[in-house]
């Protein structure tokens, strides 16, 4: 305690941030050996950060020395990669990609970026792109990519700066993290695993550079679907045809050379290493992409934990962002199993409910397999990892107007409780023996939804950055020193007497309730295409000035109650 106190009077945080870590000091130095303590820093996804692939992100739009954009070339070789290595039987589908790609060539002969090569495909042929399955246009997409290379043929990485971040809520996560490992072990060390996305070794050089913290041993473990399968089934040789088809992942010995050596080399070690090597780690980071691809290194096809699972599971530290932070929902509670969203949005969740089976692909627009649109609420019955089992989490909650599409997903799996973490924010849960809390840092808040399950309307809270919130048996309460330490109240007029449309768009739900706390206003009406909302307070309903942000009012349980216009 004593030596991470010294640690905060050295670095500069600011009062929210240094508060926090004070808080997970003072918990951490009176555990005893044998209790848990584990922390779990859930972000909403937005970690907004400087890299040499995001000068958007960096003071002054600085661009760093390093890789700055994937590149393809369509050249005679690469073209006979496709060729030659098509991925099914379709022919006619190989064929059509080949006349494509070879008038592209002609026209283009110089490397493109993705997003130039898409356009350029999409004005020759954009029935074609749409008509290719995910398998298909993977396979083009990795066999035309080229490696990033220096004069000296080195592979470029890309480079984190992320003390040029433009966004100072980004760092205070950052350096929460960081702190956190160190005041969790002596020696601390991180370990990245990039299983969110299709490519895992694509983002290893960015999540490894988030996490080169001062004093923190921090490095990516090759952790993916194609190594979980392999190393488990005694197949290392096959790791590559395990990966294609696994993964639909190609030609990444191309492109990532070191990473595909650095996977075949912790497979060839072994279970057992694998498991100390996850065991000796003080905190795991889990990255953003897609949840459900997350889950294939936890759990094999027939929903087993993996022999790693539980020790991960069980890490000092936790960190997830987006994905990363999604995944974390899962295991039981007194309520049964607490299952894991994959897919939706508010409006599909109102009109057609929630669907228990995997998500459509990213790729499709309109009609998709199994009857789905490519906006039905969709998710995973049996959860995720389990590491948060108080309820159904969910990431880039008010930026995405995600309200409705939890509610309708806790009223489906008959759990009360969901936590929607808005983008560069965390909602950080402390376990430290007997004493188990909550508080939110970063810019903007956690929404809370409690759903009852006697009442046809539910719950909303909004917990701004610096409430803390108190874990109980009975659910979940505002600390007092939150409230006492509440800025005073301004005197802003009450909120006209209107209906706000498109309440599920455009963060205006958010938006809504701030004005609402900030007016002291118990009462509005809203609505979004055939749905009115109706928002209502009572006498368990509060509002405090917790920061003078944007978004710093707390909504302490405002009813919400959704229906169809008849």
């Amino acid at each position: 305690m004593e030596i991470f106190q010294e640690q905060l009077k050295v670095r500069r945080f600011d009062g929210f941030l240094a508060a926090s870590l004070l808080i997970l000091a003072s918990y951490s130095s009176t555990i005893s050996a044998n209790e848990k303590n584990q922390t779990l820093v859930l972000v909403g996804g937005a970690l907004t950060t400087c890299s040499s692939m995001s000068a958007k992100n960096c003071q002054d739009k600085k661009q760093l020395s390093g890789k700055n954009a994937n590149q393809y070339q369509l050249t005679r070789e690469t073209l006979n990669q496709v060729k030659l290595n098509w991925p099914n039987d379709n022919a006619g589908h190989r064929n059509k990609t080949l006349q494509v790609l070879a008038k592209m060539a002609r026209q283009h002969p110089s490397p493109y970026t993705k997003s130039d090569l898409l356009w350029a495909w999409r004005d020759l042929d954009n029935a074609l792109l749409n008509q290719l399955t995910d398998a298909e246009y993977n396979f083009v997409i990795d066999s035309i990519e080229i490696p990033v290379i220096d004069a000296k043929q080195v592979r470029l990485k890309e480079v984190v700066n992320t003390t040029l971040n433009t966004e100072t809520a980004a760092n205070d996560i950052l350096d929460f993290i960081s702190a956190t490992a160190k005041v969790s072990a002596t020696k601390p060390s991180l370990l990245a695993i990039t299983a969110s996305s299709r490519d895992p070794y694509e983002s290893a050089d960015f999540y490894e550079g988030l996490l080169n913290f001062d004093g923190v041993a921090s490095k990516w473990l090759a952790l993916t679907p194609a190594l979980a399968k392999a190393i488990t089934s005694g197949q290392c040789a096959q790791l590559a045809s395990i990966r294609e088809k696994t993964m639909n992942v190609y030609n990444r010995d191309a492109i990532y050379p070191d990473r595909i050596k650095a996977e075949l080399a912790l497979c060839e070690l072994g279970v057992e290493n694998l498991v100390n090597v996850i065991g000796s780690a003080t905190g795991v980071m889990l990255n953003g992409g897609d949840q459900s691809l997350t889950r294939k290194v936890l759990f094999d096809d027939a929903g087993k934990p993996y022999p790693w699972t539980e020790v991960l599971r069980s890490r000092p530290l936790l960190v997830g962002t987006s994905a990363g932070t999604a995944i974390q929902s899962g295991g039981e509670n007194q309520y049964g199993q607490v299952a894991m969203i994959t897919n939706g949005t508010s409006l599909s969740a109102l009109r057609n409910g929630a669907f228990a089976q995997s998500a459509p692909s990213e790729r499709c627009t309109t009609d998709c397999d199994k009857g789905l649109s490519c906006d039905s609420l969709t998710y995973q019955g049996e959860g995720g990892l389990g590491s948060f089992n108080f309820g159904i989490l969910d990431t880039h909650f008010s930026e995405r107007d995600r309200t409705a599409r939890l509610a309708t997903l806790l009223d489906a799996t008959k759990q009360p409780h969901g936590f929607g973490v808005d983008e560069t924010t965390a909602l950080v849960v402390i376990n430290s023996g007997s004493t188990k809390l909550m508080t939110v840092i970063g810019k903007n808040g956690v929404v809370y939804l409690h759903k009852p399950a006697d009442k046809r309307t539910f719950e909303y809270s909004y917990w701004p950055v610096g409430t803390v919130i108190n874990m109980t048996n009975n659910g979940y309460k505002v600390s007092e020193r939150t409230i006492t330490e509440a800025l005073p109240a301004i005197k802003i007029p009450s909120l006209p007497m209107q209906r706000f449309t498109s309440i599920f768009t455009d963060a205006k739900l958010r938006s809504l309730t701030q004005a609402m706390c900030l007016t002291n206003d118990t009462q509005a009406a809203a609505q979004q295409d055939e749905f009115s909302v109706v928002l209502s307070g009572d006498a368990n309903s509060h509002f405090y000035r917790v920061n003078s942000s944007k978004h710093g009012c707390l909504v302490d349980s405002l009813n919400i109650g959704i229906s169809k216009i008849q």
